[in-house]
């Protein structure tokens, strides 16, 4: 009755995906022949596809939760021991339940669109054509490649387990909010090709564009906050951004769609620049398709991949190159049509914003230059070759002062010439202020160099001029302007550099053996090693070794890291320990004890940790802001 009821879900679960298919080669027809239908036929289409997509993931997680391991699926990335949360979010952990997760966000954005968008009705058919597009290669691809509803030969009781390191609450939820950023860039995608063959960009186009935009970039600024959270406190190493290829994967579409965001301002206000509007939009897809080949294709060894086979890389890798030789040659055809032309004045806001994009797309030819070329040395000539956080940070430091120095003058020049005086009064109180700040500062603390000073004080002028020209008080009343998103995102990442300086400059280490009883001195606290206990879980067992964090003979927190014993799949994990202060992160990792008298124990000093994810979090606030009062003003 069981292996019944599990082909019957099997069943359901591949036709589900097969009217998703079929109503995208609708939707496709629809766009391609240009057939005379109205709204509500392609709304309807839209909404069949999103509900079918929906339905076949809902039958993934019921399957999930409910521990049926006559699926294959379930099988390797589950067990009867694993806590609800993790059978859930097992049902996205792997690669194909990830990839019908992929597809069921375009239909999502696809749906989204059709219902909101419903001014220019063409170009709105003709972007739910071309996003149609691209969920039919992924659910070829996922169903000639990755199925996720096949069935064992035989029914087994037991599953294999997930992978531990993949048991944390903030995982959960990371992989959905950062293919929401990476997949709403596909519909800007399908918008900047619907706008290119109907020789519709211009200003209307960016003022639809833009809202899409920043949603999209808002989602992927988030899930790429929650990846570096949970590695901080997962992954027991300390840091919270490795340099990691996959880590660069999702920088780069960051890079690019911060850099779209600004030139689809200038379009909409300008109406200028529509050939380097859509190419931006082409390249900020593109890069997020080559994450996913990264990930999916075998070609590296890291936590976060998915998959290890190279048929199914070459898959995306074909589908890559058919996305972007067909997106740029309408380009070419198109593209030299667009613009408009008009002067640009050396102090103006538009040439601001476009020094800031040659800024972004030179750090992410750093980023893809160095992420890229290891792979190629390492399959063409099969050389290994690393390329480590030094690399990126002397490549891109020099570019951050000129950015930032942008930053802070694009705000308040105008659309057209400004008078450089001008400029000076609106901004010299801020400099004033930052420089006498930064300089006391580094007067107490002598570790900082000329470099991290300068740095420190060009992003203090950009926090202080940034709100304090948007955050007004009249008439004892607190007033925001309009610009306030713009603001909290500049000041946000303002706070970021000074976070990440802060942290560099002043963490401290301390790697050492510890018996019970055993003091250790790092920085100005002294760490007791009070005592050492063993405790069952339900799926795995620890060792808890724990501290007494003492300052000035006072006890101020207590820690108490983790070695965890999994039996599902057999696999040894640490876990840290973090005391959060308002300044600082005490953290604390043991490993697996050499003899039964000594652990091995790292201790680290983090400052301004909270102020890392604070910035995130400005900077996100900052893009909603701008969502609500384009949404609001629309």
């Amino acid at each position: 009755m069981a292996r019944r009821v599990s082909e019957l879900l099997s069943y359901l679960g591949i036709v589900s995906l097969c009217i998703c298919l079929l109503v995208s080669l609708a939707q496709i027809k629809i766009f391609y022949l240009k057939s005379n239908v109205n709204y509500i036929n392609y709304f309807n289409l839209s909404l069949i596809q999103f509900v079918s997509c929906l339905l076949s993931f809902l039958i993934l997680i019921y399957i999930f939760i409910t521990s049926d391991f006559n699926f294959s699926l379930v099988y390797q990335n589950s067990h009867t021991e694993k806590p609800m949360i993790y059978k859930l979010s097992g049902s996205w952990g792997n690669h194909e339940g990830s990839l019908l997760m992929w597809i069921l966000i375009l239909t999502i954005f696809n749906f989204m669109f059709a219902l909101m968008s419903k001014v220019n009705i063409r170009l709105t058919e003709t972007t739910v054509g071309v996003q149609s597009f691209l969920i039919l290669g992924f659910l070829l691809f996922l169903l000639f490649t990755s199925n996720p509803f096949s069935l064992l030969s035989e029914s087994p009781n037991e599953g294999l387990g997930l992978n531990p390191i993949l048991q944390d609450p903030f995982l959960a939820i990371h992989p959905p909010i950062l293919y929401l950023g990476y997949v709403g860039f596909s519909l800007i995608f399908s918008l900047a090709i619907a706008g290119l063959l109907l020789n519709n960009i211009d200003k209307n186009w960016a003022s639809i564009a833009k809202k899409w935009t920043l949603s999209a970039w808002v989602l992927l600024t988030a899930g790429i906050g929650l990846g570096s959270y949970w590695a901080y406190n997962e992954l027991g190493w300390g840091g919270y951004w490795f340099w990691d290829p996959v880590e660069n994967a999702s920088l780069m579409p960051w890079l690019a769609g911060t850099a779209l965001i600004h030139c689809v301002s200038i379009l909409e206000k300008r109406n200028t620049l529509q050939s380097w509007t859509v190419l931006l939009s082409i390249l900020t897809f593109a890069l997020s398709l080559i994450g996913t080949f990264l990930v999916r294709s075998g070609i590296l060894n890291s936590v976060h991949a998915f998959a290890s086979d190279p048929s199914r890389g070459l898959f995306i890798l074909a589908f890559l190159l058919i996305v972007l030789i067909a997106s740029l040659f309408i380009f070419a055809r198109k593209g030299p049509f667009l613009d408009k032309e008009i002067k640009y004045h050396l102090l103006s806001r538009e040439t601001g914003i476009l020094v800031n994009n040659w800024l972004f797309l030179t750090v992410l030819f750093i980023v893809f230059l160095g992420t890229v070329y290891p792979i190629f040395t390492d399959i063409v000539l099969n050389e290994n070759i690393t390329v480590g956080p030094k690399y990126y940070i002397f490549s891109i430091t020099p570019i951050i002062f000129l950015f930032i120095f942008a930053m802070i003058i694009t705000p308040f020049l105008n659309w057209s010439t400004n008078n450089y005086k001008i400029l000076i009064q609106k901004i010299y109180k801020p400099t004033l202020l930052s420089v006498m700040l930064i300089f006391s500062i580094s007067l107490y603390f002598d570790k900082l160099s000329i470099t991290e000073i300068s740095l420190l004080i060009l992003s203090s002028i950009l926090i202080m001029a940034n709100l304090n020209s948007n955050i007004l008080f009249k008439n004892n009343s607190f007033y925001l302007t309009s610009n306030i998103g713009r603001a909290l995102t500049h000041a946000g990442f303002a706070l970021l550099i000074i976070s990440i300086i802060a942290n560099a400059s002043y963490a401290k280490e301390k790697i050492t053996q510890a018996k019970v009883d055993d003091k250790i001195i790092v920085g100005n606290y002294d760490f007791i090693f009070s005592s050492i206990s063993q405790e069952k879980e339900k799926n795995y067992h620890k060792i808890i070794a724990n501290f007494e964090m003492q300052q000035h003979s006072g006890t101020l927190k207590k820690l108490s890291p983790e070695i965890r014993f999994y039996n599902n799949p057999p696999t040894i994990t640490s876990e840290t320990s973090i005391a959060r202060m308002l300044f600082r992160d005490i953290y604390i990792v043991m490993n697996v004890p050499e003899n039964q008298e000594f652990i091995n124990v790292r201790i680290h000093i983090k400052p301004f940790m909270n102020f890392i994810w604070v910035s995130i979090l400005m900077m996100m606030i900052g893009g909603l802001f701008s969502i609500s009062y384009r949404i609001k003003n629309s």
